[in-house]
């Protein structure tokens, strides 16, 4: 059954999501509804439907002593980049199939894509990225495929700082995301999957080079918070 999506329940889903995503709940943390009513001036009711959804969403598990937030191991990663690569290509398929990108969709990819290659800090760079990865999905016309997408990044999001740790990341995915923007405007599918696939090939490639290190604290870039966090947080669960 949908989940209620009022205006509170949405502002404290948004709420308890940045919590998480931020660290201020750590891996293992209790989502207390109790604590949130506090917090957020409200009844425990859209606060309880906001932690259902999150559940749903991967990020909350359920245990016997109440919610808390969900770990996120290496295994999980490499999951999730599975699970990406799948939905990912699908979406291509059905988009060309479909006879490509619209006059419209061109517009909306190419001012994304400029965007994407304009952004050199890490959070403006992620925000930009999800956004190119969302725009891809949607021209399919896919919903649900679209879901799947959305589920995927909010899980992986958290680790998604580690990539810091290697800077050279980021300059090569620019590249890769020009390589699918070019074959996108092309309407080349089988360029495009292949594109798709090498890109997500190597962010699951960068995660286990990163997660498989010994040292992983130590290799930590000053000021970068949220990968700081998540190193120390989960410690030698990440193998």
């Amino acid at each position: 059954m949908a989940r209620k999506k009022g205006p509170q329940v949405q502002q404290a889903y948004e709420y308890i999501k940045t919590k998480i995503q931020n660290f201020e709940i750590p891996p293992g943390g209790a989502v207390s509804d109790h604590a949130l009513e506090q917090d957020l001036n409200m009844s425990r009711s859209p606060i309880r439907e906001a932690i259902l959804r999150l559940a749903a969403e991967g990020l909350v598990e359920f245990t016997g002593k109440g919610a808390q937030v969900t770990n996120i191991t290496l295994h999980d990663i490499i999951e999730i980049c599975q699970v990406r690569r799948a939905v990912e290509t699908a979406s291509i398929e059905i988009l060309m199939e479909n006879g490509g990108p619209s006059p419209e969709q061109r517009e909306q990819l190419t001012q994304c894509f400029e965007h994407l290659q304009a952004a050199t800090e890490p959070a403006g760079n992620y925000y930009y990225d999800d956004q190119f990865h969302d725009l891809i999905m949607s021209m399919s016309g896919n919903h649900r495929l679209v879901e799947i997408s959305h589920q995927m990044r909010a899980q992986i999001y958290r680790a998604r700082w580690l990539n810091c740790i290697l800077p050279e990341r980021m300059r090569e995915a620019h590249e890769e995301h020009r390589a699918i923007y070019q074959a996108l405007m092309a309407s080349d599918r089988e360029q495009t999957v292949h594109c798709i696939k090498v890109h997500l090939d190597q962010s699951e490639k960068n995660f286990r080079r990163i997660l498989s290190s010994t040292n992983l604290t130590s290799n930590l870039p000053p000021a970068v918070p949220g990968a700081a966090a998540f190193a120390q947080g989960y410690g030698s669960s990440l193998g």
